[in-house]
């Protein structure tokens, strides 16, 4: 059995307390998180997009561990379900309330920086959309890059034939609908816009990329969404750090272990010719 470790959210510092930090302006933030992009990465970003203080706290991936010590294995870095994302923020006493589940985290970071519109009616599609993406994010680690071997083939048929293509017909009726500005609501970014940009950056470190990047570089309304993203100057900046690029040199060799056997890989290969 695992032992990998959980805590509760209420510890030495009480709800009240809790309460009094959230509401603070002064406070901090940690990310916890693997050495990878994946369900991580639209929590980096918007903290990036924030320009607020913040730091990673990354966990090596078991591709890079090796023969080092298992921290996360050992149980020494307790999270509420034994899974991460997990955001700490701090006050300026170096006390911690943790959020735990990556759509809460995201859905807290963009309420913090105005990322879910400015009425109700924005708020609701903003999260619609949000949601939508997610799932097809989710949808595609468990069918595309979480798969056993003898699976994959099939499953990643499956979702370049019908998958794929829906979701980027779905969004680009949407996306259409609002103009064809690059954005999912109104003309400036939200949620929605960071968190396609990134679920598309998931699949470009994957070993089946050049299957399934050409798709969504084909949709130029999808295209403007991206590059509204990648071009907001903090977003630019977070991007062209070298921890951002780290941590991408480390999905790759993450995935590697997720890559199509050589026989399989035949079959795709006059795809996006």
């Amino acid at each position: 059995m695992s032992k990998v470790a959980r805590r509760p959210f209420i510890t030495d510092v009480s709800i009240e307390k809790s309460i009094q930090i959230l509401a603070d302006p002064n406070v901090s933030y940690k990310l916890m998180y693997w050495n990878a992009f994946s369900v991580g990465a639209t929590s980096r970003e918007l903290l990036a997009f924030g320009n607020v203080k913040w730091s990673n706290e990354r966990i090596a991936t078991s591709s890079e561990k090796q023969d080092k010590e298992d921290p996360w294995e050992e149980g020494k870095i307790p999270t509420p379900f034994g899974v991460v994302p997990m955001l700490k923020i701090v006050s300026p006493a170096n006390e911690e309330v943790i959020v735990a589940e990556s759509m809460v985290i995201e859905q807290y970071l963009a309420n913090k920086f105005n990322l879910l519109g400015n009425n109700e009616w924005e708020s609701l599609t903003i999260n619609a959309f949000y949601s939508n993406i997610h799932f097809f994010l989710e949808r595609a680690l468990s069918k595309v890059t979480w798969v056993v071997p003898e699976r994959r083939k099939r499953e990643l048929e499956i979702f370049l034939q019908h998958f794929l293509p829906e979701f980027i017909a779905d969004h680009e009726m949407h996306l259409k609908a609002n103009g064809s500005n690059g954005f999912y609501v109104g003309n400036r970014l939200s949620l929605a816009d960071i968190h396609l940009a990134n679920v598309i950056d998931h699949f470009s470190h994957l070993p089946v990329a050049h299957l399934i990047i050409p798709s969504f570089n084909k949709s130029e309304l999808i295209s403007k969404v991206r590059a509204n993203v990648e071009n907001h100057p903090s977003i630019a900046a977070w991007r062209a750090s070298e921890e951002w690029e780290s941590i991408c040199q480390g999905s790759i060799v993450c995935y590697k272990k997720t890559a199509l056997l050589a026989e399989d890989l035949e079959s795709f290969a006059t795809m996006n010719e």
